[in-house]
């Protein structure tokens, strides 16, 4: 998704603006997309949601061809009620700063913010800057800082859970069949882990208090739940028939608050 990332300065980037009104074709090749805990809940009723491999966040399932999601249509658009955060942020990520230890120790750890040099979000035309006269951070630059670092937080405290479910073993690699809307023979996907049910029934009750506490079981029922938009041709059907997220957005839409379980204001 992220082509060339160059750290955002007030030096460099002075006169550079954000045009927020831009198609998704930057997302259009990816099948996975990242989720963080805090929008598991409602990004379940729109997707599928597995587990990687290894260690990460859970993932949104956005198609089952390589490098087609279809959720993103021919004219750039997205097909959904649900856009997930990780798309919102494009074309800004934070990046954490190397310091020496006794600095992580003094301040703790220290981020920037990166940008996608080469996304068509970025123009020097009258849209939203990022810096004033004086390269200091405008209103819309602080709160997208204010966005990202939530993010941050928030996808290593998912990791934090994924871990958690590691741990008792909870997590299994599984094929999962997916039902096309056109009749023809279902795909089976791979690739990824799903939680194991037999398992999950065995556990005692106090680690599945534990797991309630901490939030990790919420990941675990937001997955359950997702699995049955496996049924009815879900992703291609859903594809064909869903009318767009939204025709245009703006800076409030995406870095402000969207009303849903993420919030992106502080």
């Amino acid at each position: 998704m992220f082509k060339q990332l160059v750290p955002l300065s007030a030096t460099t980037h002075r006169a550079l603006k954000l045009s927020p009104n831009q198609p998704f074709d930057f997302a259009s090749k990816m099948v996975f997309i990242p989720l963080s805990q805090a929008e598991i809940a409602k990004a379940a009723r729109e997707y599928v949601i597995v587990f990687p491999l290894q260690h990460g966040v859970p993932q949104a399932l956005t198609g089952y061809e390589a490098d087609k999601n279809v959720y993103v249509n021919a004219a750039g658009q997205w097909m959904g009620r649900y856009i997930p955060a990780h798309i919102r942020r494009y074309p800004f990520i934070l990046s954490e700063i190397q310091t020496s230890a006794e600095d992580r120790t003094l301040t703790g750890r220290q981020f920037g913010v990166q940008v996608d040099i080469e996304a068509p979000h970025l123009s020097d035309a009258n849209d939203h800057p990022l810096f004033n006269e004086q390269g200091e951070p405008t209103a819309v630059l602080q709160q997208i800082q204010k966005v990202l670092m939530f993010l941050q937080q928030d996808f290593e405290k998912t990791q934090e859970l994924v871990a958690e479910l590691d741990a008792l073993n909870l997590l299994t690699e599984a094929p999962i069949k997916l039902s096309l809307a056109d009749g023809s023979p279902a795909k089976q996907l791979t690739g990824f882990r799903v939680v194991d049910q037999t398992v999950l029934a065995a556990l005692p009750a106090e680690q599945l208090a534990g797991l309630r506490s901490t939030g990790a079981l919420a990941l675990v029922y937001a997955h359950l739940i997702s699995l049955t938009n496996l049924q009815d041709g879900w992703i291609a059907k859903h594809a064909a028939n869903t009318a767009p997220a939204q025709d245009e957005v703006d800076v409030e839409q995406l870095f402000g608050d969207l009303n849903d379980t993420l919030k992106f204001n502080f």
